[in-house]
């Protein structure tokens, strides 16, 4: 056995992740997709080969229900939690249009999951310098400026100080 395998092998015993993907339509997902089982669509499986190469299971959605679960990603997310029971404790990470990461970043905190929501934004310098990139978050450390009209939150740069956040910091 390569050594680079035995790693592996040590490294997936602590790797448990599940992939939620979803499209409009079946051609617009961008992955090598096999046949569907007849397990429940949100039930996680081996669909998409670029993610069961790492033995990662996945949900995988279609507006129009020409594969998988018929209808949003965040739909078959809300399924998938339903249905387990006593679930270890974990962290949903979410990329995407930012009304569906929005919508991830409401149901995690909901559940009170920890959340981590990967900010889509035009950021033309890439430095801090343009400030075009700009987001509305939390005030970290609850201190507030009384009488300020942004009492409680401030912005952060996506470029700099992300584009990971927290999603309970998020001020959509």
């Amino acid at each position: 056995m390569r050594s680079d395998c035995a790693a592996f092998e040590k490294l997936e015993y602590f790797l448990h992740a599940i992939a939620f993907c979803g499209a409009t339509t079946r051609d617009l997902l961008p992955f090598t997709l096999g046949e569907m089982g007849d397990e429940p669509f949100w039930d996680p499986a081996l669909r998409v080969a670029e993610f069961a190469r790492l033995h990662i299971p996945s949900v995988v959605t279609t507006d129009d229900s020409t594969y998988g679960y018929g209808g949003y990603v965040t739909q078959a997310l809300e399924q998938y939690l339903e249905s387990v029971t006593d679930p270890p404790p974990f962290t949903i990470y979410t990329c995407g249009p930012e009304l569906m990461m929005k919508r991830v970043a409401d149901i995690a905190i909901s559940r009170r999951i920890p959340c981590q929501v990967a900010v889509e934004r035009a950021m033309a310098c890439g430095m801090g310098t343009c400030q075009s990139c700009c987001i509305r978050v939390r005030e970290g450390s609850g201190v507030r400026v009384q009488g300020s009209a942004n009492e409680g939150w401030r912005y952060k740069l996506a470029c700099t100080d992300g584009p990971i956040f927290a999603a309970a910091d998020l001020l959509w």
